[in-house]
């Protein structure tokens, strides 16, 4: 079933975000999607599709950040002339070449690429995979907290969690405040599980808001005596420091879970080591695409360790699907203003939107060919704002 890699199309566009946008007007928040009524933000979405000599195309689109079209293009052209299966030495050379920048346009290819092979082999990724899984067990992870009128206050939260736990929902991720009160934070953690029981699941992740180790601490420990499942990067300024994450864990009986901003398998891999993390994550989107993050899965793996999947993605219901440990797939990030936090590109009933979610508290892996979605063509090309094709 060989067959030669002859075009790639890498196509940006945009989808609007009502009530969110980029705030810069003040530094706890500098650049991060915040809850502004009335306003309508956008956001970069990013398509790469793959085409081969014999009319088999592989693609997929997601949210994406700055840089990653460029660098898809560039490594397409790595791509060009090779047959499709041949994702590890796409892989290998597209990575040196991307020094020393980031390989996220490289994941979106070799994304696109697995869509590709399930599409040839008429099979979807899981089976691809090996996985069993039709559905997997879901939690709602908020949005950061604001002050305009949204996720306020603890009473706000709760009272969001508790709407989400009617429809189904078991488990629920706070996103801290960005002002960073330890007080505030921890006086939050012990109210929600006060408030929505011991039998949901609970975590908590400051999104790296605490200047100090010490503060950490102090709301790690309600973490701990509230008995949340994991404890998520707390610290500033991007949760990287392999070093300070082991003093939490030292510190703490929870579990911590590092990594998200550590990308690649190669320095997961020296993070846990190092003893900075309990749990690794994984993302398709930073982490060398599929064939990154399985290299990840499968370390963690052979160690008995859990990788939790960030983010929400039809990819990432099948990696969740096909593991064999029992992770939970993440729904981020959501509010009362925001149901679905995934560009709503699809034509085939895919969705994010916390509605969808099962009576049981899980939702359905895609089970077409490849990643198992279709994509609306129409409000792609409408929305373009650049498109390039590489060819021999």
């Amino acid at each position: 079933m060989s067959s030669i890699i002859e075009k790639v199309d890498v196509i940006e566009f945009d989808v609007e975000t009502p009530n969110y946008t980029r705030t810069f007007d003040v530094d706890a928040r500098a650049g991060s999607w915040y809850y502004q009524p009335g306003v309508v933000g956008t956001r970069a979405v990013l398509m790469v599709r793959v085409h081969t000599e014999d009319g088999h195309v592989g693609e997929y689109a997601n949210h994406a950040v700055n840089g990653s079209a460029q660098q898809a293009a560039d490594v397409a052209r790595v791509a060009i002339g090779r047959p499709w299966h041949a994702r590890e030495q796409i892989l290998r050379v597209g990575r040196r070449l991307s020094r020393p920048a980031h390989s996220y346009g490289l994941c979106f290819l070799d994304n696109a690429l697995w869509d590709l092979a399930g599409k040839v082999y008429g099979a979807s990724l899981t089976e691809l995979l090996g996985g069993g899984r039709v559905r997997v067990r879901a939690y709602a992870s908020s949005v950061n907290g604001d002050r305009a009128g949204s996720l306020t206050d603890k009473h706000a939260v709760a009272e969001f969690f508790g709407e989400l736990r009617e429809l189904g929902w078991t488990g629920f991720k706070m996103h801290s405040w960005h002002e960073g009160d330890k007080w505030e934070e921890a006086d939050n953690v012990s109210y929600l599980r006060e408030q929505l029981g011991d039998r949901v699941d609970l975590m908590l992740d400051p999104a790296c808001v605490f200047d100090s180790v010490s503060d950490a601490l102090f709301v790690g420990k309600a973490c701990q005596d509230a008995g949340f499942r994991w404890y998520e990067d707390p610290l500033r300024p991007l949760g990287i420091s392999a070093f300070a994450h082991k003093q939490l864990r030292d510190a703490l009986d929870i579990p911590i879970l590092q990594s998200e901003h550590v990308a690649g398998p190669e320095a997961k891999a020296d993070f846990l080591l190092a003893g900075g993390t309990d749990l690794l994550r994984v993302d398709s989107h930073f982490d060398l695409g599929i064939t990154g993050c399985l290299k990840t899965i499968r370390f963690a793996e052979a160690l008995g360790v859990n990788v939790e999947v960030h983010g929400p993605s039809p990819i990432h219901r099948h990696l969740v699907a096909s593991m064999q440990a029992t992770s939970m797939y993440e729904v981020a990030n959501v509010s009362p203003h925001l149901a679905d936090p995934s560009p709503e590109i699809y034509t085939c009933g895919y969705s994010d939107a916390y509605a969808a979610i099962g009576a049981d508290g899980t939702l359905p892996v895609p089970t077409g060919h490849g990643i198992g979605v279709t994509y609306d063509a129409e409000l792609i090309e409408k929305r373009t704002t650049a498109s390039v094709s590489i060819t021999k």
